[in-house]
């Protein structure tokens, strides 16, 4: 089994003048990262990968202190792109990553379909599965979601979107490309 652990990265510090993939962790992700690192350090993980994204690389590198592992930036993992600038409305940005998610050809508004961004997740994951098993890889919601819709199947995207807690991670079985069981979170 090729087993690889797909992780949301921890709470970021929203400032919404900067663009989204320039933020990095807020205090309480930093504190979030690094209690996910204690529960990763029971998963035996042989590497860790992250997006370019510096709230990701924050997550993967406290991760990978807690388990003695370098953390690998990889090209493809970066978040699913929606253009428009900051979404303030949450029921609006809601209904724009439905609309994405739901219909992968989709650019609405010239945003990112979720189908190139499953693509460039899969190219990403083309290089772990070069790596050592079991893996971890620190992305983002969208893009994770768009990559399990696309290739394993997952069914329902946005409900899986909504699912996912700050930090939250599922398993990857990449030899069946099956999940195994649901995503979880940290304890509350």
């Amino acid at each position: 089994m090729r087993l690889v652990y797909l992780i949301r990265h921890a709470s970021p510090a929203v400032q919404p003048q900067t663009p989204a993939d320039e933020w990095r962790l807020s205090e309480r992700g930093i504190d979030e990262a690094r209690e996910l690192g204690a529960i990763a350090a029971g998963w035996g993980l042989r590497a860790v990968y992250s997006s370019t994204e510096p709230k990701a690389m924050n997550t993967a590198a406290l991760i990978g202190d807690a388990t003695g592992l370098t953390a690998h930036a990889v090209e493809g993992f970066e978040e699913l792109r929606l253009s428009g600038g900051w979404i303030g409305n949450a029921d609006a940005f809601s209904d724009t990553v439905r609309a994405v998610l739901e219909t992968p050809e989709l650019s609405l508004r010239g945003s990112e379909t979720a189908a190139a961004a499953a693509a460039r997740f899969a190219a990403g994951m083309a290089i772990v599965e070069t790596g050592a098993f079991p893996a971890a890889v620190v992305s983002h919601g969208r893009a994770i979601v768009a990559y399990l819709a696309q290739h394993a199947g997952a069914d329902e995207p946005f409900a899986l979107w909504r699912s996912i807690a700050t930090p939250g991670w599922i398993a990857l079985d990449l030899d069946g490309m099956k999940l195994l069981g649901s995503f979880e979170g940290l304890p509350a």
